[in-house]
């Protein structure tokens, strides 16, 4: 049975809606479709119903799902025995990185790993933790370094460390130099904000209205950078990472914390769910809890 046609069947079931579930393939809908009808017409039988607001698994079709899950599982352990063993062979690593933590950490971990296994051979892919997530799940990364409190389902997490967030502001605010920010003068600021789809923007906003910091957001951004480049033009201020700070150490821009709040999230490693984990990725990771370690 193709794994390609399973795969549709199932993001459809779960999706309740071929729309959705070609979004999530990346393919158009009359693609979708005629996956969907390619294996009906290849069992012989209806699998959803069709109406309205979606699609709905017919009876046959729920006698396929856990069938269809199985069969893919299977399918994927078999590939990631294979890959293991050629893995090995070769030390190849396929690695995922979130933007705010992959150009702070990935350069002084690979130079760390190179000492350790330089026959190593790396794949890096940086994006957003949902994405690293689902790539993790099926098997295209070996690890992710990401960071709490993203919920990462069917991912298992290994911490190894923490982050210091400060608040970045103009070099020529008052709080710069008293060496410290209150919640107050945080909250009548002007706010540069990184993108609620990166994880550190969501982590930042739920602080924010959590503690009644409504401060008017006078831009958003994709980039930390340009973030903190912003701030530095005297544009606002934001909560970003001590370890971007510590890069982006211009005379424009200060970096103090918020008092009376300790801000920090949790770095950690995602790995697939019960799968073995070759020694050059256990290898790497611990080649970035060493990096995390020299922060402190």
């Amino acid at each position: 049975m193709d794994s390609v046609l399973l795969r549709a069947f199932l993001e459809t079931a779960d999706a309740g809606s071929m729309s959705r579930a070609a979004r999530q393939l990346g393919i158009s809908q009359p693609s979708l479709t005629l996956q969907v009808q390619r294996l009906e017409h290849h069992l012989g039988t209806q699998l959803f119903r069709r109406h309205g607001r979606g699609v709905t698994l017919s009876d046959a079709g729920v006698a396929l799902y856990p069938r269809a899950r199985k069969i893919l599982h299977e399918m994927r352990a078999t590939e990631d025995a294979v890959r293991r063993e050629g893995a090995a062979r070769v030390n190849r690593l396929t690695v995922g990185a979130i933007p705010t933590i992959a150009p702070y950490v990935l350069p002084d971990a690979l130079h760390r790993l190179r000492e350790r296994a330089s026959d190593a051979r790396v794949e890096f892919r940086e994006d957003y933790s949902a994405v690293l997530a689902k790539l993790v799940a099926d098997g295209t990364l070996d690890v992710a370094i990401a960071a709490l409190p993203y919920a990462f389902d069917h991912v298992d997490t290994e911490p190894l460390g923490d982050d210091r967030l400060v608040v970045a502001i103009p070099s020529y605010y008052p709080a710069a130099r008293a060496g410290r920010i209150t919640l107050a003068q945080l909250r009548d600021a002007p706010a540069v904000t990184l993108d609620r789809a990166h994880c550190l923007g969501e982590q930042v906003a739920g602080f924010c209205s959590s503690h009644d910091v409504d401060a008017s957001v006078v831009c958003h951004s994709s980039q930390l950078t340009t973030v903190l480049e912003l701030v530095g033009a005297g544009v606002g201020v934001s909560i970003v990472p001590a370890i971007a700070a510590a890069r982006h150490n211009t005379p424009r821009c200060a970096y103090v914390p918020l008092a009376g709040h300790d801000l920090r999230r949790e770095i950690v490693a995602g790995w697939r769910r019960d799968s073995a984990r070759t020694p050059v990725a256990q290898a790497f990771v611990e080649c970035v809890r060493d990096v995390i370690r020299g922060w402190s």
